[in-house]
């Protein structure tokens, strides 16, 4: 299901002409698929969210956008998500390589999400059932101060220079 799931993701994106048209891509390709398809959809979609919740990417977003709640790291994640496997995968890796990507100040895409549900239940008729992925309840990895940002990531701090 994964190779799959980044196949939805970049149809999606490939088809916007604008982030925030993304979700109404993505939602029209999902679709396209039976039900079962987008309820394993969200499961991936869920555990993407789970590894992504981390403290360094977390400093990456508050970075970039000059502070970054946590609704708005949620959407943000929403966004890196959204933008495939490729910049997804090298975020985690190092979330300093985002210096690389143009116009991600102030991205969120909470409706990148709902899009899933919103596909499931105008095919179904029905609530697209719960993930059964655990969230973790606190970021992983280590907690930042906001003075420290600058140091862990010097690319995106010189690039953004927001804080």
């Amino acid at each position: 299901m994964i190779d799959e799931f980044w196949n939805i993701i970049d149809m999606a994106k490939k088809n916007s002409d604008s982030v925030q048209h993304r979700p109404k891509e993505l939602k029209r390709v999902l679709l396209q698929l039976p039900p079962k398809k987008i309820i394993d959809f969200n499961e991936t979609y869920c555990l993407k969210l789970a590894e992504s919740y981390r403290w360094d990417l977390w400093g990456a977003a508050y970075t970039i956008s000059g502070g970054c709640s946590d609704d708005g790291f949620d959407y943000w994640c929403d966004f890196l998500i959204s933008e495939g496997k490729e910049i997804y995968e090298n975020a985690l890796k190092n979330p300093d390589f985002l210096c690389k990507i143009d116009n991600i100040e102030n991205t969120g895409l909470e409706e990148y999400r709902y899009a899933i549900a919103d596909a499931y239940e105008e095919l179904t008729g029905l609530t697209l059932p719960v993930s059964t992925i655990n969230f973790p309840s606190e970021p992983l990895g280590k907690a930042w101060n906001e003075e420290d940002l600058p140091k862990l990531f010097p690319k995106l701090a010189k690039k953004y220079n927001n804080l």
